[in-house]
């Protein structure tokens, strides 16, 4: 379940592990949201994400479906302070786990192969129609072929299509996304959290607990 959402979210926000400079960043400040469809039209999820590249910090919730099964989603991912949460308001759960993954900036992945550029709409008249670019590769870190688009002038996820042996092909549309950070209470953990208790937490990675099971 987790792991159809690694896919589609990771396709903006990990698939740039190379040390090469990027094509173009994202505004280090920013929140939005993104529905993922795939399998067949048996998975469905809306989420809601808060993008720190200054603090390297993410917010990341998400709810939908799995073969008509629902889920929830809500992880607070501290990468200098080497922590992330993950979290249940309803049942105010908390469980905090040593992070040991690095911060990757939202970006088009170096590697990438620039397909071309459109206007999504029309650009006889304007404020009409949106310019952006188009980019094909594959991660080979989690086996993804992925298709991304980005507006060309600010460097802002469209949409993002990948493709794994295991899940076919998903389908991630990004919308409502908004400069600057609405919330900074978002990047602090529930009053529930044990935030002091640092000593033998268990230990994982920024795919690991995005692929746990609940």
């Amino acid at each position: 379940m987790k792991l159809l959402i690694l896919f589609s979210f990771c396709s903006c926000l990990a698939l740039n592990a190379c040390a090469q400079p990027p094509r173009c960043a994202t505004p280090p400040l920013l929140v939005g949201s993104l529905g993922i469809t795939g399998k067949d039209g048996t998975f469905r999820s809306f989420g809601q994400y808060a993008y720190d590249a200054v603090s390297e910090q993410i917010r990341f919730k998400d709810e939908g479906s799995f073969n008509n099964k629902p889920f929830s989603i809500d992880l607070l991912m501290h990468f200098k302070q080497g922590f992330v949460y993950e979290i249940d308001s309803t049942k105010s759960t908390c469980k905090k786990y040593k992070l040991k993954s690095t911060f990757h900036p939202m970006r088009i992945p170096t590697n990438a192969k620039f397909l071309g550029e459109v206007i999504l709409g029309t650009s006889s008249i304007p404020q009409m129609g949106l310019q952006v670019t188009s980019w094909e590769g594959e991660e080979t870190d989690i086996a993804a072929k992925y298709l991304l688009t980005f507006t060309d002038y600010t460097c802002l996820p469209v949409s993002a299509v990948v493709h794994t042996k295991e899940f076919g092909w998903l389908t991630v549309g990004f919308f409502n996304q908004l400069l600057g950070i609405l919330d900074p209470m978002s990047f602090v953990p529930p009053s529930f959290c044990d935030t002091d208790a640092e000593a033998n937490l268990p230990v994982t990675d920024f795919f690991s607990v995005l692929t746990s099971s609940k």
